[in-house]
């Protein structure tokens, strides 16, 4: 198929998209946010453990070459903003990851609208998620669009430990040390290595056993377990568990959040321990951005969440394939 043809086909899903975009950008401007640029090239890209960014290389009038990064989210010049004084603020913007596949629910160009609150937690921003689903159904249901609006009921919160419980009867509890969750892998029979992270051997059981289980539902999972939250703070009441959430709507995950952590020693060492999950897997290293530690320092409290347009798209548009709902996406772009 021709990129014309493409384009022909999935024109009824890029009018919703051009809908959606323009609905998110008003109500964050009803609600009083500052809608804020950020540069997509970047000094120092994210330590990530599972993500790779796109190294740019930059040359100026006189031949001098610089080397940066397409960012992989706007989250660390937000966090400046905010330590610079800026109120609640939203990004919609491309961000980039490399070694992504090609289609599914992936492209390594794709869109992001991320949003920050101060003086809030997370429980915050998961009501102010519902509010803006809320508000795009209600804006596109009366719409001249015609297409079938997914069943929105209010989205189910539930903590991570419950819903290991309630779907796989164990207790989480038990397994939040690396070993623990080494030995429950081993009991069920996976092949993991002797030496995996904490995080792989949690997804593998989760992506496995639990998020099949989440098709057709719409659901909030907060309180992951302390060691895969990077970027947020630990929860007061069980510091074993930290105030990160992630969304999922019909099964997909689309969202993921935190109440921010505002504490730089704490940023730094968590950075340190991913340069060291990157180096023990074999990615490239990259040297930290103490001005983002600094401005971690200086933030307010408040609470973020980073959300997928393309998939939020892909949901609206009842499309299995997030191909259909870009422009032009990679497959389209770089296979014959």
């Amino acid at each position: 198929m021709s990129q014309a043809m493409h384009i022909a086909k999935n024109k009824k899903n890029l009018l919703i998209r051009s809908q959606i975009i323009r609905l998110i950008r008003e109500f964050f401007w009803s609600q009083d946010f500052t809608e804020v640029e950020t540069p997509l090239i970047v000094k120092y890209p994210g330590q990530e453990p599972n993500l790779t960014p796109m190294s740019v290389e930059i040359e100026n009038e006189r031949g001098q070459k610089y080397f940066g990064y397409l960012h992989t989210s706007p989250e660390y010049t937000m966090k400046k903003m905010l330590s610079a004084g800026f109120g609640n603020i939203f990004s919609i913007c491309k961000c980039f990851r490399n070694q992504e596949s090609f289609g599914g629910l992936h492209n390594p160009e794709f869109t992001m609208v991320e949003w920050y609150q101060i003086h809030a937690n997370m429980f915050d921003v998961m009501d102010m998620f519902d509010e803006l689903i809320k508000n795009l159904v209600k804006k596109l249901s009366a719409s001249n669009l015609k297409f079938e609006i997914f069943n929105f009921q209010k989205i189910e919160r539930v903590y991570m430990r419950n819903l290991w419980q309630k779907i796989l009867g164990v207790d989480l509890d038990d397994y939040l040390t690396r070993e623990k969750m080494y030995e429950l892998c081993v009991e069920k029979k996976y092949h993991v290595e002797k030496d995996a992270s904490y995080e792989e051997l949690f997804y593998r059981i989760f992506l496995d056993e639990i998020e099949p289980k989440l098709k057709g539902k719409n659901i909030i999972i907060h309180h992951y377990p302390a060691q895969m939250a990077a970027l947020s703070k630990l929860s007061l009441d069980d510091p074993r568990y930290a105030k990160r959430f992630e969304v999922y709507i019909d099964g997909v995950e689309i969202a993921n959040a935190f109440s921010e952590l505002n504490n730089s020693e704490e940023q730094l060492k968590r950075l340190q321990d991913e340069q060291m999950k990157r180096k023990k897997i074999g990615k490239d290293v990259y040297d930290i951005d103490m001005e983002f530690i600094e401005a971690v320092g200086k933030m307010p409290k408040c609470a973020g969440i980073a959300l997928g347009v393309d998939r939020l798209v892909q949901v609206f548009g009842d499309c299995n394939e997030i191909d259909d709902v870009l422009t032009l996406p990679m497959s389209k772009l770089f296979i014959e």
